[in-house]
């Protein structure tokens, strides 16, 4: 019976192959699980501002208000990011012809924003009574794991946008925003920034006309930029 038991029982040797195998398995699959955990959350907060964005969209071209203007902050909890809304009213004094004078119309007699111009910066046309928003209390901010670039977008009440943009090599036309992990970017050559170092974990969005949306991903391995379905 005892020699039974003992033939049935694990030898010292034959437990450490299996915690060796073990950890070999741990070492191989954790850098593989480490990314796939780092993209995810890069993935979750590019589709989290395309949503908001979306809502915008839609607030907009039902009327709630006449345009949004988004600026979007390169760091989380910054406090930067800001969303301004102009109302109906204010909307059609911009569109006059020729536009009241306090709109800094130009030779035409149109103002800024008839001209499809999109302000870098609501506050000092603001603070100089050119064009009057409203700020909103809904803001997009990153988590503290994503980092992106700087930039902005208006969307009118016919969905049409104009924004900055950047080229980036791979893509056709401008792209709007680059979108990177916090993990591998930072501060000077290693920020967030377009046709820079080949990194893992970017995700670009590009803005067309009438506010459609899409995303390409980084794909370190063939280094080309791949439009997500």
């Amino acid at each position: 019976m005892l020699r039974t038991l003992k033939n049935k029982a694990f030898s010292i040797i034959e437990l450490l192959v299996v915690i060796v195998i073990i950890i070999v398995i741990v070492v191989i699959a954790y850098p593989q699980i480490s990314n796939y955990l780092t993209d995810r959350e890069v993935k979750k907060e590019v589709y989290r501002l395309v949503d908001y964005i979306k809502e915008k969209k839609a607030e907009t071209t039902s009327g709630k208000y006449a345009m949004s203007f988004i600026w979007i902050s390169d760091k989380p909890d910054s406090g930067k990011s800001q969303a301004w809304e102009m109302s109906n009213e204010e909307w059609a004094i911009q569109m006059k012809i020729p536009a009241p004078s306090r709109t800094r119309p130009n030779g035409q007699g149109r103002s800024i924003l008839n001209q499809r111009a999109c302000p870098g910066a609501v506050i000092g046309y603001i603070n100089d009574d050119t064009q009057r928003y409203t700020k909103s209390s809904n803001t997009f901010e990153w988590s503290s794991n994503v980092t992106s670039s700087r930039k902005h977008l208006c969307i009118d009440k016919d969905g049409i946008i104009t924004t900055d943009g950047e080229p980036q090599n791979g893509i056709e036309g401008r792209s709007w925003l680059i979108v990177c992990s916090a993990s591998n970017t930072g501060e000077g050559n290693k920020r967030c920034y377009w046709n820079r170092d080949k990194l893992p974990h970017r995700y670009i969005i590009k803005v067309n006309p009438g506010t459609k949306l899409q995303v390409y991903k980084y794909n370190l391995g063939s280094d080309k930029w791949i439009l997500q379905k």
